[in-house]
Protein backbone atom coordinates (compact mmCIF):
# COMPACT_ATOMS: atom_id res chain seq x y z
CA UNK A 1 0.00 0.00 0.00
CA UNK A 2 1.40 3.44 -1.12
CA UNK A 3 0.90 6.50 1.78
CA UNK A 4 0.58 9.75 1.06
CA UNK A 5 3.13 12.01 1.71
CA UNK A 6 2.31 14.15 5.15
CA UNK A 7 1.46 17.50 3.85
CA UNK A 8 2.18 20.75 6.05
CA UNK A 9 -0.52 22.03 8.31
CA UNK A 10 -2.02 24.83 7.19
CA UNK A 11 -2.19 28.30 8.85
CA UNK A 12 -6.27 27.81 9.80
CA UNK A 13 -5.41 24.27 11.03
CA UNK A 14 -2.67 25.35 12.94
CA UNK A 15 -4.53 28.30 14.74
CA UNK A 16 -7.54 26.18 15.23
CA UNK A 17 -5.28 23.79 17.00
CA UNK A 18 -3.56 26.58 19.35
CA UNK A 19 -7.02 27.48 20.11
CA UNK A 20 -7.93 23.82 21.18
CA UNK A 21 -5.11 23.49 23.03
CA UNK A 22 -5.62 26.63 24.74
CA UNK A 23 -9.25 26.56 25.59
CA UNK A 24 -8.40 23.12 27.03
CA UNK A 25 -5.95 24.18 29.30
CA UNK A 26 -7.66 27.43 30.79
CA UNK A 27 -9.69 26.89 33.81
CA UNK A 28 -13.36 28.05 33.98
CA UNK A 29 -15.73 28.36 37.13
CA UNK A 30 -19.52 29.42 37.91
CA UNK A 31 -20.81 31.67 39.80
CA UNK A 32 -19.31 31.35 43.50
CA UNK A 33 -22.22 33.31 44.52
CA UNK A 34 -25.40 33.15 42.94
CA UNK A 35 -27.27 34.63 45.50
CA UNK A 36 -25.36 37.58 45.19
CA UNK A 37 -26.51 40.86 43.93
CA UNK A 38 -24.90 42.64 41.08
CA UNK A 39 -24.24 46.04 41.40
CA UNK A 40 -25.68 49.05 40.11
CA UNK A 41 -26.49 52.27 41.08
CA UNK A 42 -30.05 52.13 42.11
CA UNK A 43 -30.14 49.03 44.00
CA UNK A 44 -31.75 48.78 47.78
CA UNK A 45 -29.93 48.81 51.26
CA UNK A 46 -27.80 51.30 53.42
CA UNK A 47 -26.06 52.62 50.56
CA UNK A 48 -26.77 55.26 48.28
CA UNK A 49 -24.73 55.65 44.74
CA UNK A 50 -24.48 59.04 43.14
CA UNK A 51 -23.75 59.01 39.55
CA UNK A 52 -21.02 62.13 39.17
CA UNK A 53 -18.95 63.86 37.15
CA UNK A 54 -15.24 62.31 36.26
CA UNK A 55 -13.04 63.78 39.12
CA UNK A 56 -8.78 64.18 39.11
CA UNK A 57 -7.34 61.34 40.27
CA UNK A 58 -3.97 60.91 41.91
CA UNK A 59 -0.88 61.90 39.56
CA UNK A 60 1.94 62.64 41.34
CA UNK A 61 3.52 63.70 44.66
CA UNK A 62 6.75 65.41 46.00
CA UNK A 63 7.51 66.59 49.74
CA UNK A 64 5.48 69.35 49.70
CA UNK A 65 2.68 68.90 47.46
CA UNK A 66 0.01 66.07 45.73
CA UNK A 67 -0.99 66.60 42.03
CA UNK A 68 -3.99 65.06 40.67
CA UNK A 69 -5.21 64.57 37.13
CA UNK A 70 -7.92 64.51 34.57
CA UNK A 71 -7.32 61.62 32.10
CA UNK A 72 -9.00 61.37 28.71
CA UNK A 73 -12.36 61.25 28.88
CA UNK A 74 -12.65 64.28 30.72
CA UNK A 75 -13.33 66.97 28.16
CA UNK A 76 -11.27 69.85 30.08
CA UNK A 77 -8.03 68.79 31.39
CA UNK A 78 -6.81 69.77 34.66
CA UNK A 79 -3.95 69.39 37.44
CA UNK A 80 -5.68 69.61 41.37
CA UNK A 81 -2.87 70.84 43.62
CA UNK A 82 -2.75 70.00 47.27
CA UNK A 83 -0.64 71.21 50.09
CA UNK A 84 0.60 67.62 51.01
CA UNK A 85 1.32 68.07 54.74
CA UNK A 86 -2.29 70.30 55.47
CA UNK A 87 -4.26 68.32 52.76
CA UNK A 88 -5.65 71.16 51.81
CA UNK A 89 -6.28 72.59 48.33
CA UNK A 90 -3.46 75.35 46.73
CA UNK A 91 -4.65 75.53 43.19
CA UNK A 92 -6.42 74.22 40.35
CA UNK A 93 -4.84 75.06 36.59
CA UNK A 94 -6.43 75.02 33.65
CA UNK A 95 -4.75 72.54 31.26
CA UNK A 96 -5.00 72.09 27.13
CA UNK A 97 -4.19 68.19 27.59
CA UNK A 98 -2.75 66.13 30.24
CA UNK A 99 0.67 65.90 28.41
CA UNK A 100 3.00 66.94 31.39
CA UNK A 101 5.56 65.99 33.81
CA UNK A 102 5.82 67.02 37.06
CA UNK A 103 9.84 66.96 39.09
CA UNK A 104 10.39 66.61 42.53
CA UNK A 105 10.29 70.42 43.32
CA UNK A 106 6.70 70.71 41.97
CA UNK A 107 7.38 72.41 38.83
CA UNK A 108 5.01 71.53 36.26
CA UNK A 109 6.25 71.44 32.49
CA UNK A 110 3.87 71.17 29.89
CA UNK A 111 3.04 71.39 25.74
CA UNK A 112 0.59 73.20 24.03
CA UNK A 113 -0.44 71.23 20.69
CA UNK A 114 -2.65 74.04 19.06
CA UNK A 115 0.06 76.92 20.03
CA UNK A 116 2.80 74.66 19.53
CA UNK A 117 4.59 76.17 22.88
CA UNK A 118 5.94 74.84 25.90
CA UNK A 119 4.95 76.67 29.58
CA UNK A 120 5.49 75.44 33.10
CA UNK A 121 4.15 76.36 36.30
CA UNK A 122 6.80 76.90 39.04
CA UNK A 123 5.83 76.71 42.79
CA UNK A 124 4.38 78.38 45.27
CA UNK A 125 2.38 81.07 43.07
CA UNK A 126 2.30 78.50 39.70
CA UNK A 127 2.53 81.46 37.27
CA UNK A 128 2.25 80.49 33.30
CA UNK A 129 5.71 81.22 31.78
CA UNK A 130 6.02 80.23 28.26
CA UNK A 131 9.88 78.30 27.25
CA UNK A 132 12.18 79.64 24.50
CA UNK A 133 12.16 76.79 21.23
CA UNK A 134 15.30 75.74 20.61
CA UNK A 135 15.58 73.59 17.55
CA UNK A 136 17.41 70.83 16.40
CA UNK A 137 16.99 70.82 12.52
CA UNK A 138 20.77 71.84 12.32
CA UNK A 139 21.38 68.27 12.62
CA UNK A 140 19.26 66.62 10.10
CA UNK A 141 20.24 64.11 7.74
CA UNK A 142 19.68 66.97 5.10
CA UNK A 143 21.43 69.49 6.65
CA UNK A 144 24.16 67.53 7.19
CA UNK A 145 24.70 67.00 3.89
CA UNK A 146 24.80 70.71 2.85
CA UNK A 147 27.42 71.28 5.11
CA UNK A 148 29.79 68.75 4.92
CA UNK A 149 28.90 67.94 0.92
CA UNK A 150 32.26 68.47 -0.33
CA UNK A 151 34.14 66.14 2.57
CA UNK A 152 30.97 63.85 1.46
CA UNK A 153 32.14 63.92 -2.18
CA UNK A 154 36.12 63.90 -1.66
CA UNK A 155 35.15 60.35 0.24
CA UNK A 156 33.19 59.29 -2.42
CA UNK A 157 30.36 58.27 0.21
CA UNK A 158 27.47 59.27 -1.65
CA UNK A 159 27.81 55.79 -3.22
CA UNK A 160 27.72 53.85 -0.40
CA UNK A 161 24.66 54.43 1.61
CA UNK A 162 25.77 52.44 5.09
CA UNK A 163 28.95 54.29 4.66
CA UNK A 164 27.09 57.76 4.12
CA UNK A 165 24.66 56.48 6.84
CA UNK A 166 27.87 56.00 9.54
CA UNK A 167 29.38 59.01 8.35
CA UNK A 168 26.64 61.47 9.12
CA UNK A 169 25.29 59.56 12.09
CA UNK A 170 29.66 60.42 13.72
CA UNK A 171 28.44 64.41 12.19
CA UNK A 172 25.27 64.67 14.18
CA UNK A 173 26.76 63.47 17.48
CA UNK A 174 29.90 65.64 17.05
CA UNK A 175 27.34 68.73 16.26
CA UNK A 176 24.88 67.72 19.32
CA UNK A 177 28.02 67.42 21.48
CA UNK A 178 29.46 70.52 20.70
CA UNK A 179 26.32 73.14 20.57
CA UNK A 180 24.40 70.77 22.99
CA UNK A 181 25.08 67.97 25.15
CA UNK A 182 27.87 69.28 27.01
CA UNK A 183 26.38 71.66 28.51
CA UNK A 184 23.20 70.08 29.05
CA UNK A 185 21.90 68.90 32.74
CA UNK A 186 19.09 67.03 31.98
CA UNK A 187 16.13 66.07 30.23
CA UNK A 188 12.19 66.11 31.45
CA UNK A 189 10.28 64.25 29.06
CA UNK A 190 6.46 65.06 29.46
CA UNK A 191 4.37 62.02 29.67
CA UNK A 192 2.10 60.92 26.41
CA UNK A 193 4.32 63.33 24.39
CA UNK A 194 7.30 63.56 22.48
CA UNK A 195 7.85 66.34 23.17
CA UNK A 196 11.54 67.02 25.70
CA UNK A 197 12.38 70.40 27.86
CA UNK A 198 16.09 70.69 28.27
CA UNK A 199 17.52 71.95 31.09
CA UNK A 200 20.85 73.91 31.18
CA UNK A 201 22.36 75.87 34.21
CA UNK A 202 20.88 79.06 33.27
CA UNK A 203 17.84 78.54 31.03
CA UNK A 204 15.01 75.79 30.14
CA UNK A 205 14.13 75.41 26.66
CA UNK A 206 11.54 73.02 24.37
CA UNK A 207 12.99 70.68 21.99
CA UNK A 208 11.86 71.35 19.09
CA UNK A 209 12.37 68.21 16.81
CA UNK A 210 13.46 66.43 19.71
CA UNK A 211 13.16 62.73 18.32
CA UNK A 212 17.21 63.83 16.65
CA UNK A 213 18.39 63.38 20.38
CA UNK A 214 17.76 59.73 19.95
CA UNK A 215 18.67 58.78 16.76
CA UNK A 216 22.18 56.61 16.76
CA UNK A 217 23.74 54.74 19.82
CA UNK A 218 25.98 57.87 19.63
CA UNK A 219 23.92 60.12 21.32
CA UNK A 220 21.92 57.43 23.42
CA UNK A 221 24.49 56.57 25.08
CA UNK A 222 25.99 59.97 25.89
CA UNK A 223 22.49 60.77 27.39
CA UNK A 224 22.01 57.89 29.04
CA UNK A 225 23.19 59.89 32.19
CA UNK A 226 20.92 62.69 31.70
CA UNK A 227 17.80 61.41 31.10
CA UNK A 228 15.72 62.64 33.62
CA UNK A 229 15.46 65.38 36.38
CA UNK A 230 14.87 64.91 39.68
CA UNK A 231 11.25 63.03 38.86
CA UNK A 232 8.24 63.48 41.33
CA UNK A 233 6.81 60.19 43.20
CA UNK A 234 4.28 58.43 42.03
CA UNK A 235 3.65 55.35 44.77
CA UNK A 236 1.60 57.70 47.31
CA UNK A 237 -1.19 55.17 47.59
CA UNK A 238 1.20 52.09 48.36
CA UNK A 239 1.33 54.42 51.78
CA UNK A 240 -0.71 55.03 54.39
CA UNK A 241 -1.13 58.55 53.56
CA UNK A 242 -4.99 58.20 52.03
CA UNK A 243 -7.70 56.92 54.14
CA UNK A 244 -7.79 53.09 54.20
CA UNK A 245 -10.66 51.80 51.07
CA UNK A 246 -13.60 50.68 52.31
CA UNK A 247 -14.17 48.79 49.01
CA UNK A 248 -12.41 45.18 49.17
CA UNK A 249 -12.38 42.79 46.54
CA UNK A 250 -12.39 39.36 48.33
CA UNK A 251 -13.27 37.15 44.87
CA UNK A 252 -13.06 36.57 41.20
CA UNK A 253 -14.06 33.92 38.46
CA UNK A 254 -13.69 33.59 34.84
CA UNK A 255 -17.02 32.30 33.71
CA UNK A 256 -15.00 31.60 29.76
CA UNK A 257 -13.22 32.57 26.90
CA UNK A 258 -14.06 34.43 23.69
CA UNK A 259 -11.82 34.76 20.77
CA UNK A 260 -12.68 37.34 18.60
CA UNK A 261 -10.58 38.90 15.35
CA UNK A 262 -11.18 40.40 11.95
CA UNK A 263 -9.87 37.58 10.06
CA UNK A 264 -8.53 33.83 10.22
CA UNK A 265 -5.36 35.34 10.52
CA UNK A 266 -5.94 38.35 13.38
CA UNK A 267 -7.12 36.35 16.81
CA UNK A 268 -7.71 38.29 19.88
CA UNK A 269 -8.88 37.29 22.98
CA UNK A 270 -11.29 38.18 25.74
CA UNK A 271 -12.92 36.90 29.09
CA UNK A 272 -15.78 36.91 31.26
CA UNK A 273 -15.51 37.82 34.67
CA UNK A 274 -17.38 38.39 37.86
CA UNK A 275 -15.50 40.28 40.46
CA UNK A 276 -16.93 40.11 44.19
CA UNK A 277 -16.64 42.77 45.83
CA UNK A 278 -17.57 44.24 50.11
CA UNK A 279 -18.13 47.54 51.12
CA UNK A 280 -17.98 48.84 54.73
CA UNK A 281 -18.76 52.40 55.59
CA UNK A 282 -19.32 53.27 58.67
CA UNK A 283 -20.97 50.19 60.89
CA UNK A 284 -22.67 48.99 57.50
CA UNK A 285 -21.50 46.93 55.13
CA UNK A 286 -22.86 45.37 51.83
CA UNK A 287 -21.68 42.68 49.45
CA UNK A 288 -22.06 42.54 45.53
CA UNK A 289 -20.78 41.31 42.07
CA UNK A 290 -19.83 42.89 38.67
CA UNK A 291 -18.49 42.15 35.56
CA UNK A 292 -15.66 44.86 35.28
CA UNK A 293 -13.05 45.93 38.24
CA UNK A 294 -14.75 48.14 40.58
CA UNK A 295 -11.79 50.76 42.23
CA UNK A 296 -12.13 52.85 45.15
CA UNK A 297 -10.83 56.73 43.77
CA UNK A 298 -8.25 58.16 46.02
CA UNK A 299 -8.96 61.87 47.08
CA UNK A 300 -8.44 64.65 49.60
CA UNK A 301 -11.91 65.63 49.75
CA UNK A 302 -13.63 62.96 52.21
CA UNK A 303 -15.46 62.00 49.29
CA UNK A 304 -16.23 57.54 48.83
CA UNK A 305 -15.75 57.68 45.02
CA UNK A 306 -16.38 54.63 43.21
CA UNK A 307 -14.86 54.61 39.53
CA UNK A 308 -16.16 51.15 36.89
CA UNK A 309 -16.35 51.44 33.03
CA UNK A 310 -15.46 54.98 33.02
CA UNK A 311 -18.40 55.70 35.66
CA UNK A 312 -17.76 57.22 38.83
CA UNK A 313 -20.88 57.03 42.03
CA UNK A 314 -19.87 59.12 44.97
CA UNK A 315 -20.82 56.56 47.88
CA UNK A 316 -23.10 58.06 51.24
CA UNK A 317 -25.41 56.15 53.48
CA UNK A 318 -29.09 56.20 53.33
CA UNK A 319 -30.96 58.55 55.61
Amino acid sequence: MRFKEDRPINQITYICLTVFIFLSSCKTEEDKYPEMVVFEPNMKGDFRFEEIDPIPKYYRDTDKYVFFLTNNSIPESKVVIYNKKSKTLIKTLPLIDNKISINSDGIIYGFDEKTEKAFKYSPPEYKKIFLEKYALDYVSYENLENIYSSEIKDKKLQENQSELDYFLKKKRYKVLKEKFIDTLLCITKLDKSNTAIAHFKNKEVYLDNSSYLYKGTFIKSKLKGVSSCKPSNYKLYETTYFNKSPLNQFDSVTLDYNFTGSNHFVIGMSSNNLFYYELKLEDKSVKFKFPHPIRNIVNLDGLIILETTNRYFKVSMNK
